[in-house]
């Protein structure tokens, strides 16, 4: 049975009208007087059972009158929705969530795909929702296959989504991974998520492979929470690879707490350290026409409209070249003379540039089982590569603008 808290919170939701009728709920103020509304007496709002909803009630929920924040998050079996409840509240709400920002679901009962699939169906209503929380719910390997990640495919203002405990494994990541690794904008934009929790999901190195090959590709992420889990040290690395691709784009990494040791979290410390992202593209061009670079030494200052290098920008977004990129190899020549004359002549070119300043600003590799030299291994590293300042189990770099976390454990 429900507990009085979780009914009076779906007491509260029920109050808001629907938005396509634009009804209002019964209120005891409804019948009264413009002088008595006036007065400072509490409006209650009534279901039909009976449970009393006062306006401070729905305060949580609401921003000048509209539902724009719902908070089921239980902590104990009895404030937990399960299955059916969860569909029965989505079917109440579903005219009612265009305006929804935050909503967290955190531990309601939710399990398997039929749960997942509910919440899917709602997202599809909630157009502005920039926030979701749907931890500690079983989804399991195949919960969120279908339903959920189609309407995840579908959420232009989503930017938060926590996924902690829910049981995905290795092979719930990958519909997951899907979604967020499309850069074809052609029918619909990329999802624009840009915080990820997946931490306790029992993802181990195979999962890990997975998440890289996301990351390689992924345009919008900027923080990835995978903590507590086993990716061990092939999960690193395979992490580390991914990092590689991403150039940059990711800005805070958590994999504290995965076994990794000292090789698996050198491998991720490696690429954290680096401050400069590598390009290698190639580019096809048709007899007598420009290779498309506007160029102020090697470096790219800008790129000539529908030219050659525009077009790849537009078939390869998480390889595109932009202003400051600098030009160090051309088929193999590195001399900048060698470099142009094969610019100017050359039909088929390979071509690699670095970019300058692309770095994460905050790693945790806390509890990857160091040990006390694994640990002085790393911060040896980090002293002799990037000069900086050590405060407790931190490494302080740039002033304090990048931080390292780690320790022996």
């Amino acid at each position: 049975m429900a507990s009085f808290w979780l009914s009076k919170r779906l007491a509260a939701l029920d109050t808001f009208p629907s938005e396509d009728f634009g009804s209002r709920p019964t209120t005891r103020s409804s019948y009264r007087s413009q002088q008595d509304e006036r007065d400072e007496e509490e409006v209650v709002y009534r279901r039909q059972d009976e449970i009393e909803v006062t306006q401070d009630d729905l305060v949580e929920f609401a921003t000048d009158g509209i539902l724009t924040d719902i908070n089921l998050a239980g902590s104990t079996p009895q404030e937990e929705l399960g299955n059916a409840g969860f569909k029965n509240l989505s079917l109440s709400l579903a005219h009612k969530v265009s305006s929804l920002k935050r909503l967290s679901l955190r531990r309601v009962g939710l399990f398997g795909a039929a749960g997942f699939k509910e919440v899917g169906r709602l997202l599809t209503r909630c157009a502005s929702l920039e926030f979701l929380d749907v931890s500690n719910n079983d989804a399991g390997p195949d919960g969120l296959r279908g339903d959920f990640c189609e309407a995840l495919d579908d959420a232009r203002s989503l930017r938060v989504l926590e996924m902690r405990g829910c049981g995905l494994r290795d092979r719930g990541l990958d519909p997951l991974c899907s979604v967020l690794e499309r850069v074809d904008e052609g029918l619909r934009p990329v999802v624009a998520v840009q915080k990820l929790s997946l931490s306790t999901n029992h993802i181990t190195a195979e999962g890990a492979r997975r998440l890289g090959m996301m990351l390689a590709t992924n345009l919008k992420l900027e923080d990835l929470d995978i903590s507590d889990n086993d990716l061990q040290q092939a999960g690193g690395e395979h992490i580390a690879d991914g990092l590689i691709g991403n150039k940059g784009r990711l800005q805070k990494l958590n994999i504290s707490h995965n076994r990794l040791r000292v090789a698996g979290a050198r491998a991720v410390l490696d690429r954290f350290l680096e401050t400069d992202a590598r390009l290698q593209i190639q580019i096809k061009r048709l007899p007598g026409t420009k290779h498309g670079f506007v160029l102020d030494g090697m470096t790219v200052t800008g790129l000539e409209f529908m030219g050659w290098v525009e077009r790849h920008n537009e078939k390869n977004p998480s390889e595109a070249v932009f202003v400051g990129d600098r030009i160090s190899e051309v088929n193999g020549k590195t001399e900048p003379e060698d470099m142009i004359l094969e610019l100017t002549v050359g039909e088929v070119l390979d071509i690699t540039l670095h970019r300058e300043s692309v770095s994460m600003k905050h790693l945790d590799i806390c509890y990857n089982l160091l040990g006390t030299a694994g640990s002085q291994e790393l911060m040896g590293l980090i002293g002799g590569r990037r000069k900086g300042s050590m405060l407790g189990n931190q490494a302080r770099l740039n002033g304090g603008s990048r931080i390292v976390l780690l320790n022996a454990y």
